[in-house]
């Protein structure tokens, strides 16, 4: 007698039913866009951390408005849902960390129980006992060999190396192990001369200049700074990668201390602050250029008026000549001759500008503009004389959806003239620089690896992802390693992406260049180093 109507007691139990299905849906469907926002699948502003933002909020936004208007839940059940909400947000923030970010800005969460040891630490004691040089130990950093890497991308910074030849068959003999040590926080690579190798790292509130034994990795001197730069989003600590010239070791830091140091035992000779000599601020993602030493003079980009290119004596530090007034990108000065006149090509943050070696003299100037971050930092590559239009070549690229293209340069009565021979979006190198070989250039197209024809700017293929890694051309074979650690060995071939073998270098993020001196493999990212040693094919001259 008292039993409600199946079909009332039906409906009252629908309703309810019904309501939840918006906040179900929101949930579903905003999980699934976090998701693909998070693995790389999609972006709305191009920033992902800042579409991850907006998204969660906007769930969360509509979750509330479900919860109070529409669910038909009891108040004290809402303030349970409500509490139980922010328990889990709490908890998650707590257990949780972001280890930085991806090349595409997409956040990089990380459980805090595993954060990296390197973060805040003082100078380890493998670095500390060794402080002021090796007593009693004899390091030349003068004597010089033809295998050698003794700055940025080699000797001659094209990301060439030359007199060696790998086995292209790793499954037989793979890569050897020789060492493998923590490393403080910094995306500089190693320069290597004779036995020794060195780089720039971030140890709590220093800045270090290390100095290792090539294959033992045994510390031999540290130079520290009390200097640290902080950003969010590339991480902490120095960029650039040391000069070794003449016995010394050139360094930049992030903050803009050059030091010259001895090579022998790491004290200082001389050092400047090129950021306070130019009266600017530093860049965004700090100083990142990598000093080029050449003609008694050290060769740096601060940026700002009159000072985007700048030299000091060798010797001595004194300040010689300053040009230009662009700010500074995030590539490195590099020396080369074009339509007959030695000069120093300069990618700065507005385009590309070619100075006089001897004065820094503004010579000719090619605007290439990548709005809004403004970041040039692919190497340009100077190229063969095209024979049949009478003109000298750069290669030059950048990320943020703008692409490559291969400048002509000629010289005559008038001065210089520079216009583009192509230019198209087929190769957005971002955080890498590329290489030629045989008339053709690979790099990283954003992710994913490229060839073009330098001579038509035709794209040959593209395939093969490593993220935003870095490569080097070792004789007719790509070394490229992906940014999640590993190393890969691809042909050099516009036919087609052949990768004959792949190993697992390093864990974690990776963007500092990897350097081959002979057969030994030198990797490094912001918190572990290894040296491999490689298999060579036969008759190579590689040690």
């Amino acid at each position: 007698m008292n039993a409600a109507p199946q079909s009332d007691r039906s409906g009252a139990f629908a309703r309810p039913s019904v309501r939840r299905w918006p906040a179900v849906l929101t949930l579903a469907a905003g999980g699934a866009v976090v998701g693909a926002v998070q693995f790389g699948g999609v972006t709305f502003s191009g920033r992902p951390s800042v579409d991850l933002v907006y998204i969660i909020a906007a769930i969360e936004a509509v979750f509330f408005i479900w919860l109070m208007a529409f669910s038909r839940i009891s108040p004290i059940t809402r303030v349970k849902v409500l509490a139980s909400c922010v328990v889990l947000i709490v908890g998650f923030s707590l257990a949780t960390y972001v280890d930085g970010y991806h090349g595409d800005g997409r956040p990089i969460l990380t459980w805090r129980s595993l954060a990296p040891v390197n973060r805040e630490s003082k100078l380890p004691s493998h670095l500390a006992e060794v402080d002021g040089g090796t007593p009693g130990s004899a390091i030349d950093l003068s004597a010089t060999t033809e295998l050698d890497s003794p700055q940025f991308r080699g000797s001659d910074r094209s990301g060439i190396v030359r007199g060696v030849r790998l086995s292209r068959d790793w499954s037989r003999t793979p890569p050897k192990l020789l060492w493998w040590h923590p490393i403080g926080m910094g995306w500089s690579s190693f320069a290597v001369r004779g036995d020794f190798c060195v780089t720039q790292e971030q140890w709590g509130e220093e800045e270090v200049v290390a100095c290792y034994e090539l294959r033992t990795g045994r510390a031999r001197w540290v130079h520290r700074d009390t200097a640290r730069f902080h950003e969010v989003t590339g991480g902490d600590g120095p960029r650039a990668t040391p000069t070794i010239q003449g016995g010394r070791v050139f360094a930049l830091g992030a903050t803009g201390i050059l030091n010259c140091l001895d090579g022998s035992n790491g004290r200082p000779i001389w050092s400047r602050n090129i950021l306070a000599d130019a009266k600017v601020k530093n860049r965004p993602f700090g100083m990142a250029s990598s000093p080029l030493v050449l003609d008694g003079m050290v060769v740096v980009c601060p940026g700002g008026k009159g000072r985007s290119l700048v030299a000091y004596e060798e010797a001595t530090g004194k300040f010689l000549w300053g040009c230009g007034d662009s700010p500074a990108g995030y590539s490195s000065p590099v020396s080369t001759e074009l339509a007959g006149a030695r000069q120093i090509l300069n990618f700065n943050a507005d385009g590309l500008f070619a100075h006089d070696i001897h004065t820094g003299r503004l010579l000719w100037n090619f605007p290439w503009l990548t709005p809004p971050e403004m970041n040039n930092v692919c190497q340009p590559i100077p190229l063969p004389t095209d024979s049949s239009a009478g003109l000298d070549r750069v290669f030059i690229s950048s990320g943020y959806n703008k692409g490559s293209a291969v400048l002509g340069i000629k010289h005559d009565a008038d001065g210089f003239h520079v216009e583009s021979q192509w230019a198209n979006k087929e190769l957005k190198a971002k955080f890498s620089s590329c290489v030629i070989h045989d008339g053709f250039v690979y790099g990283l197209d954003e992710r994913i690896l490229t060839c073009l024809d330098l001579r038509t700017g035709t794209r040959r293929w593209k395939s093969g992802r490593y993220g935003y890694g870095q490569l080097v051309l070792v004789d007719d074979l790509l070394l490229i390693q992906a940014d999640s650690g590993g190393i890969a060995l691809v042909e050099a071939s516009p036919d087609a992406h052949r990768e004959l073998a792949r190993f697992p270098a390093l864990e974690h993020r990776t963007w500092n260049y990897p350097v081959v001196a002979g057969s030994l493999l030198l990797v490094r990212n912001d918190r572990e180093a290894a040296c491999y040693e490689l298999p060579l094919d036969e008759g190579s001259a590689g040690k």
